[in-house]
């Protein structure tokens, strides 16, 4: 007698990120970005299970190498204040929970972005993620808040680039443009 193993698609990676050079070495100086963060362009469209370890130990060598090169040692002067301020005082919005949101985002995103997409579910998944950007106008205090406040931008972006690209490419299936398109969109999308 044989059981059936259940499987489901699932969302374990972004493709796309922060633009780097072959180095890891992004359009600031002296900032570079290696592994799930970026966009290396090494996987095109698809990236198979597994290949993000390897981008990640040869970006991150390669990114070591250039920085041990091109080290520059610089002493900060003790009397110089350093002020880094992640979050400035804002008016309390309203209270939220971060845990619930960060679950009707998921949702969200698996239903209306996930793996078949179209025109009509785009712009309701913008709709609602636009409703929830009120966060930014609270006081963002926990790691679960920066984190809630991180996934609506990444959200966001992930939406907006999918109904601007109107084609099916790699792992972007649009049912509406099921076609590739390499007239119109052999491109990346840069925000």
């Amino acid at each position: 007698e044989k059981e059936y193993i259940p499987v489901a698609p699932a969302a374990h990676y972004t493709m796309g990120g922060i633009k780097t050079d072959t180095w890891g070495q992004t359009n600031l100086t002296n900032l570079y970005a290696c592994g799930e963060c970026t966009s290396t362009g090494v996987h095109g469209a698809n990236r198979l299970a597994s290949n993000s370890l390897l981008e990640g130990l040869v970006f991150g060598n390669r990114i070591a190498q250039k920085i041990k090169k091109n080290i520059i040692l610089s002493s900060i002067n003790e009397s110089e204040e350093l002020k880094l301020s992640y979050n400035t005082r804002q008016e309390k919005y309203k209270e939220y929970s971060p845990v619930e949101l960060k679950k009707e985002l998921q949702k969200l995103m698996w239903n209306k972005v996930g793996i078949i997409r179209n025109s009509s579910d785009l712009k309701k998944a913008l709709q609602k993620i636009s409703k929830w950007k009120f966060i930014f106008k609270s006081e963002l205090k926990t790691a679960e808040d920066f984190e809630l406040a991180n996934l609506i931008i990444l959200a966001d972006l992930i939406t907006n680039s999918a109904l601007q690209r109107e084609e099916s490419r790699g792992a972007h299936y649009r049912e509406d443009f099921p076609d590739r398109d390499d007239m119109n969109w052999k491109k990346h999308i840069v925000y």
